[in-house]
């Protein structure tokens, strides 16, 4: 019972440590309780206790599911509830429970002094593994805790925010033997002591360097706002106007009123760019109603790029996507379709089990990823469009990087957010993807948070949710690159896959060997 409790303390810690409650320094000691259970078990109740305290962070991190899927997605309270559960279960607890065991089992053929190490290779491989397979849930990531911390945030170019996770691992080791040490719970013999010293000696020689390198990186970067100024227009659009035939034209007309009234206003230096979030508007550009006054717009000499449904016969059969388009003048519109579609709500696995009711008809039944990045030129800048989620995932940052983007632009529909923390959790993940890759972070939303990032990580404009508005400014110019990171990827964090499962290697080459002795 007592282990129980202290996995649940662990969880309920952890979720305080994430937005939008945000009480970072929890994040320094919140998983003490969670190694104190999982020291000395068995492989499999390391596994099982690791797989059930991230099942209870889940579910208190994105508690607001229950009001979005009820309100939003018309849901009853019991399906809310049940969905809730099951993305506790699915999407995140089987890979800590397979880490941590790996760990555990590892721990047994492995010198002694590697143990730490360990787990936080455990740690990690634990949230690389749940970002890049099944239904790939980077969501609330340790690291991402940080994103207020400047000094700490600037590590994330080396490793990615996998390295900011390591580092916090390795201090609730760290503290936790420490605190253990002085409360005379350990053995007092010398090897356990010089275990405890090493552990907390390179801690703190980490945390200094991570410190000092956060702080150089932060005097290097360039925090001016550039040549390139975009308006970003956030609707704010009523939930019921959504997706419905009759209120389209409500929805166009406020886009197009905000944009004229922002384009009026700064006659004498218009933006060179004016984004609409994601689902901007709820039909395509050819629609003979609602596309024409798209197109006027653009041809009024501003650039605008938007959200927007499109749909094209491929092989004889319609496809659906959810895109972007940039229109300049007179010229065709460039298209970008989203690469990585939401689970259970654009694509498989379960088609349409968070569909809306058919009252919305304006929405796909179902949405087909595109092919390829999105990266589109625009006088000197080139652009680089990250579709909602899909700045949750480093590797299309980086990919757009290595592709020579100078802006990241993340157009996103958060209006389908309920209750309380969603999007704040949104915000404070795509943060690193400016700092792994040292290029600035455009973020336009239907409902809020609409910000700019600068490439140290840090917040150069921002308007809240449930405003609707233009957010102006200049981006920021971006930092030196390329970065570590953008040079290896997530070397970092598949090395931690390799050391979490060293041991496995180890004692089975060793049953090899007995059994080849034996014979």
């Amino acid at each position: 019972m007592r282990a129980l409790a202290a996995v649940l303390l662990s969880a309920l810690l952890y979720a305080l440590a994430q937005p939008p409650f945000g009480w970072a320094w929890l994040s320094w000691f919140c998983l003490v309780p969670l190694f104190l259970v999982v020291a000395r078990r068995s492989p499999l109740a390391a596994g099982c206790f690791a797989a059930l305290w991230s099942f209870l962070a889940t579910v208190m991190i994105v508690a607001w599911l229950v009001p979005t899927l009820h309100e939003h997605f018309e849901k009853s309270l019991a399906v809310s509830l049940g969905f809730l559960l099951l993305v506790g279960a699915v999407t995140a607890s089987p890979f800590y429970g397979v880490a941590f065991a790996a760990a555990a089992r590892s721990r047994r053929v492995l010198p002694g002094w590697l143990e730490p190490w360990l787990w936080v290779a455990a740690w990690v491989s634990a949230e690389y593994a749940r970002s890049q397979l099944a239904f790939r849930s980077p969501w609330a990531l340790l690291g991402e805790s940080q994103f207020a911390s400047l000094r700490l945030r600037q590590i994330a170019d080396l490793g990615g925010v996998y390295a900011v996770s390591a580092l916090l691992v390795l201090g609730n080791l760290a503290l936790g033997a420490l605190a253990l040490a002085l409360a005379g719970r350990v053995g007092r013999d010398v090897a356990t002591r010089r275990r405890i010293s090493v552990l907390v000696g390179c801690f703190g020689v980490l945390l200094i360097a991570a410190l000092s390198y956060g702080e150089l990186r932060a005097r290097t970067l360039d925090d001016r706002g550039g040549h390139f100024e975009v308006a970003l227009v956030q609707g704010n659009v009523p939930p019921d106007l959504r997706w419905r035939r009759a209120g389209a034209s409500r929805v166009l007309r406020r886009y197009v009123r905000l944009t004229l009234t922002h384009i009026a206003q700064s006659a004498e230096r218009p933006p060179d760019l004016v984004v609409w979030p994601e689902n901007a508007i709820q039909t395509e550009l050819l629609d003979p109603v609602y596309g024409p006054p798209v197109r006027k717009l653009a041809g009024r000499g501003v650039p605008l790029l938007i959200g927007l449904p499109r749909s094209e016969l491929r092989e004889g059969v319609r496809r659906h996507f959810n895109s972007v388009a940039l229109m300049v003048g007179d010229e065709p519109p460039r298209y970008y379709d989203k690469r990585i579609l939401l689970p259970f709500s654009e694509t498989s696995p379960t088609q349409g089990l968070l569909k809306l009711s058919t009252a919305r008809e304006l929405e796909a039944a179902h949405y087909t990823p595109g092919e390829g990045p999105g990266i589109f030129r625009l006088g000197g800048e080139k652009l680089a469009v990250l579709v909602c989620m899909e700045a949750l995932y480093p590797a299309l940052a980086r990919e757009a990087a290595v592709g020579g983007a100078s802006i990241l632009l993340n157009v996103s529909n958060d209006s389908w957010y309920r209750g309380w923390g969603g999007a704040e959790q949104h915000l404070a993940q795509v943060v690193f993807r400016a700092v792994e890759t040292r290029v600035p972070l455009v973020r336009a939303t239907s409902n809020g948070i609409t910000a700019i990032v600068a490439p140290d990580g840090g917040l150069v404009a921002r308007l809240e949710s449930g405003v609707a508005s233009v957010l102006r400014a200049a981006v920021p110019p971006a930092g030196p690159r390329p970065t570590l990171y953008t040079r290896v990827g997530d070397s970092f964090a598949f090395g931690c896959l390799l050391l979490c499962g060293l041991g496995l290697l180890v004692e089975g080459v060793g049953r090899l060997w007995k059994s080849h002795r034996a014979g």
